[in-house]
């Protein structure tokens, strides 16, 4: 990930006046009222139809998870479940086929959730989990016991391994800019960033390409970083997308998907900020195109 500085999670501001105690108190108990759990359902077909000419794709709930994680919604993830639980898109030819459909789609989401957490953090993808899991137990109790006997994918594999795995998926998505990237991590660190982000970040989670692909995984960094207001990550990930093949019309549709999100959410779209605008100049270009 970019080493350069980054512009903080934009949430939402109290514009409650402190003229009075009694209206600072009012402003607070209204806010330990309305619990981040209380938002009401989105729109999902909305967000699927996004992606109408692929689909058959996971990417929509992918990405979409690790937007809510990134908009401190994190406990949307069980009803996003429950949708596609009961989607009619799911196969119902057979309930092995069924099971197996419901057991993927599980899984993905699951895995956004693991790898979001080093992007947005990891109590809110720890709320995620929970969020899926109760959600999952309680519409699929023998998914939820499949579910809960899976092994690590990860735990299997060496040091060694994990670090040559990572650095691998360091350089496909910086490419030329890899070892610029790297200098300056080490330097504004002392090695310990470097370290982190090549034994851990990547080696250890996001270069684990079994449920979630290198070009998936690559869109959920950028959208991450995008949703949270961080521009020169967001930039970073957002062109090391396309060298790990994203397309533009992708790269577009996954902007669009999130500013969506935002709209359903009621949120300001932080890379809107006039104080961060010049940041994110860089999705002019594929939004333009």
């Amino acid at each position: 990930m970019d080493s350069t500085s980054t512009s903080g999670t934009h949430t939402p501001m109290s514009t409650a006046s402190s003229a009075t105690q009694e209206t600072s108190t009012s402003s607070v108990s209204a806010s330990e009222t309305t619990p981040v759990s209380r938002v009401k359902s989105l729109d999902y077909s909305t967000l699927q139809q996004l992606f109408a000419d692929s689909s058959s794709s996971p990417l929509w709930y992918i990405l979409t998870t690790a937007i809510l994680l990134s908009f401190h919604k994190e406990r949307l993830t069980g009803d996003l479940w429950r949708y596609l639980s009961s989607s009619a898109s799911i196969s119902e030819e057979t309930q092995d086929r069924n099971e197996d459909d419901l057991l993927a789609i599980a899984r993905r989401i699951r895995e956004s959730c693991l790898k979001s957490s080093t992007l947005v953090g990891f109590p809110r993808a720890i709320n995620a989990l929970f969020s899926l899991s109760t959600s999952i137990s309680t519409t699929n109790p023998t998914l939820s016991s499949t579910l809960a006997s899976d092994t690590s994918l990860r735990a299997p594999l060496d040091g060694a391994a994990k670090y040559d795995r990572g650095l691998t998926f360091f350089k496909q998505i910086y490419t030329k800019h890899t070892s610029r990237v790297l200098s300056a991590m080490d330097s504004t660190s002392g090695g310990d960033l470097t370290h982190f982000a090549i034994n851990c970040i990547y080696g250890e989670l996001l270069s684990e390409h079994t449920i979630i692909g290198a070009q998936e995984t690559g869109l959920l960094e950028f959208v991450c970083c995008l949703a949270d207001g961080c521009g020169p990550q967001a930039k970073g990930h957002f062109f090391g997308s396309l060298n790990l093949g994203a397309s533009n019309d992708t790269l577009r549709t996954t902007v669009e998907l999130t500013e969506e999100i935002a709209r359903q959410l009621r949120w300001t779209c932080p890379w809107k900020d006039p104080d961060v605008r010049e940041e994110f100049a860089f999705l002019e270009k594929v939004m333009r195109s």
